[in-house]
């Protein structure tokens, strides 16, 4: 596949797994990317409708914005082997169905934010019985890895942009200390520590981390 002659990635200095999907996927596949941080062109990006739903990250691909992400991590790892081929549909479907079940916790935890006591909203997340965040961790555990592999897709496909959002989801409970959600119930779930371990683990991605949180 031709490569695009230039990338811009748009997102602050902050290891959010929508961003890293970008950041990191383009980092591992060696394309090259201007990596745009500062606020000011941040902001100028949105007061002039770039970032067509009013959030970021977004990415420019030779000129042309691309935002969401599910279409920019599909996109990114279509852009090299981070991604099923397409002689597999099935696969691709399932590499997108765990890029979903991320969202999916994402918001998930995301609701409780400003609520007058998030303790008892945080408390019900977590609970086995109808708890909404265990139900969809369980759910994103219950799809990962189901060859036995450490991989998110299986071995065939080896590392995908779908490892890469789970390994930055789950790594990101790992500092952020998220109150009343115990990091022991994160990490009770296998398949996610699995993933999460196989990323953190892996050699360029060290690389990629020394390089872009230096300090971190």
């Amino acid at each position: 596949m031709k490569l695009p002659t230039s990338i811009k990635v748009y997102y602050i200095n902050f290891p959010y797994w929508r961003g890293e999907v970008l950041r990191a996927g383009l980092y591992l596949q060696d394309i090259p990317f201007e990596n745009v941080t500062d606020m000011e062109t941040l902001n100028d990006l949105k007061a002039n409708g770039l970032a067509p739903f009013g959030t970021l990250p977004v990415m420019e691909v030779d000129g042309k914005i691309l935002s969401q992400t599910q279409a920019y991590a599909v996109y990114v790892g279509k852009l090299g082997d981070m991604y099923p081929s397409n002689e597999d549909v099935f696969a691709q479907a399932k590499c997108d169905e765990i890029i979903n079940g991320c969202t999916d916790v994402t918001e998930t935890i995301g609701a409780t934010l400003g609520v007058e006591n998030p303790k008892e909203a945080r408390e019900k997340l977590i609970d086995p019985n109808g708890g909404r965040l265990y139900m969809h961790m369980k759910g994103l555990n219950s799809i990962l890895c189901k060859d036995g592999s450490e991989f998110a897709c299986g071995k065939d496909h080896g590392l995908t942009v779908a490892d890469l959002a789970v390994w930055r989801l789950i790594d990101s409970f790992t500092w952020r200390k998220l109150d009343h959600v115990p990091l022991d119930f994160i990490m009770s779930f296998p398949n996610l520590k699995k993933v999460y371990s196989n990323v953190e683990k892996n050699e360029k991605i060290q690389a990629y981390l020394k390089e872009y949180y230096p300090e971190k």
